[in-house]
């Protein structure tokens, strides 16, 4: 008898449990699942999990622990996120768009293959309208269509980090879109500038994020009363900035590995020393990077977390206040999530600064710091390929991702929606 398979639903969120049994095998038989994925660059990423059916001759595997396996324990996406990368490739799942992320399942028993599906895992919902802008910025656009039943809708500006382009903020804001808000990525620098847009992160115009927000809140059916900005690592140095500068324009802030400081700019090919952001044409002070203007090699990026260190241990008290992000200026909740082992930068320390500094201000909006023991500086999209972090388990990392997410979800319903 074939085995039968029960995978998914109409529409699989990446967000969501995959729902998987295997049902008509022999009780106490044991099967193997194999899932594979390929990521933007070709690169071939593997899982598998070896069960043991039941008495009823089933697998589920939102149940069943596997006897063996890429995970361990119960976790209906542990075939999702505990893949690894063929060869000796880089530990990064590198996916840079909201287009569907399928997963092919095997099944095999004893080295025989039983059968596979392919399963496609989607960031957005079927009534949600995707626009690509290009003018006067550069950006994508989810607005869900059928949801709001005519009421106006809640929206967020999403900002990526120093990886450019919409390299996780286009993902985050399909994601959001799924949950009923209309969510805008905007893409503020492009190393490979196939964008149109300066190829390095130094003086980026604070003026182009609220040309973003005021576009965004000027589209039909969004409440312009009720719009958010998130950013993650570079891009939360963003958005606090932006919640500072421009407190009018914000109801709500996340940030992911959050900063509390202005950081030197990042260029390639350095001429000098330059500030990331300007502001009125200004460029605003920043902390420099010691040793003078970094050329980025291999070597220098695997000291991140000691350069930003050293930034904020060794400048003066003066210079450490003039490059402070003034979030006391803010006028919105905001919450901040960090991971202990972060090797960007120290960003549990800087979003215990942040609460600190508002503390003393007396203000009075909500801030929550939630932070992760076990998680690094990439807590990223759920039940994808888990990044690989120096002292990060990967089993760790995942639960931070989804938590988080569930956070962030939790705050911007209650502050937005």
């Amino acid at each position: 008898m074939e085995p039968v398979w029960s995978i998914g639903q109409a529409q699989n969120r990446i967000d969501g449990a995959l729902e998987m049994a295997i049902r008509q095998l022999t009780p106490g038989q044991k099967i193997t699942l194999e899932a594979t994925a390929q990521d933007d660059l070709g690169q071939v990423w593997r899982s598998f999990g070896m069960y043991r059916a039941d008495d009823q001759g089933t697998v589920d595997t939102a149940g069943t622990a596997p006897e063996e396996g890429t995970y361990d324990g119960i976790d209906a996406n542990g075939l999702l996120w505990s893949m690894r990368p063929d060869g000796s490739a880089p530990g990064y799942f590198m996916k840079s768009s909201s287009a569907p992320h399928a997963v092919t399942f095997r099944l095999s028993t004893d080295g025989v293959l039983l059968g596979e599906r392919i399963v496609d895992l989607h960031f957005v919902s079927g009534d949600v309208r995707i626009s690509e802008i290009t003018k006067p910025f550069a950006g994508k656009y989810f607005c869900p269509e059928a949801s709001n039943r005519g009421r106006p809708l809640p929206a967020v500006l999403v900002l990526g980090g120093s990886a450019g382009g919409l390299l996780w903020s286009e993902q985050m804001a399909a994601l959001l879109s799924a949950h009923g808000f209309a969510a805008l990525a905007l893409a503020y620098f492009d190393w490979q500038g196939r964008l149109g847009l300066p190829n390095q992160l130094a003086e980026v115009p604070l003026e182009v994020v609220d040309r973003a927000m005021r576009w965004l809140q000027a589209q039909p059916g969004i409440d312009a009363a009720r719009t958010g900005v998130m950013g993650l690592s570079k891009g939360s140095e963003l958005a606090l900035l932006y919640a500072s500068l421009y407190p009018q324009a914000i109801r709500a802030v996340v940030g992911y590995s959050t900063a509390s400081h202005v950081f030197e700019g990042i260029s390639m090919a350095p001429a000098g020393r330059r500030s990331s952001w300007t502001y009125e044409g200004r460029p605003l002070p920043y902390l420099p990077y010691p040793g003078g203007p970094k050329s980025w090699t291999p070597a220098e990026l695997a000291q991140l977390r000691k350069l930003h260190e050293q930034a904020l241990q060794t400048s003066k008290d003066e210079e450490l206040e003039a490059a402070r992000i003034p979030v006391e200026a803010m006028r919105a909740p905001a919450l901040l999530i960090t991971g202990a082992h972060d090797e960007t930068w120290p960003a549990a320390e800087m979003a215990e600064g942040v609460l600190q500094r508002l503390k003393k201000r007396g203000y009075r909006w909500e801030v929550r710091h939630e932070h992760f023991p076990e998680a690094g500086h990439l807590i990223d999209i759920p039940n994808l390929p888990v990044t690989a972090e120096h002292g990060v388990p990967a089993k760790a990392a995942a639960a931070a991702a989804r938590e988080a997410w569930q956070t962030v979800l939790s705050f911007f319903h209650k502050n937005l929606a």
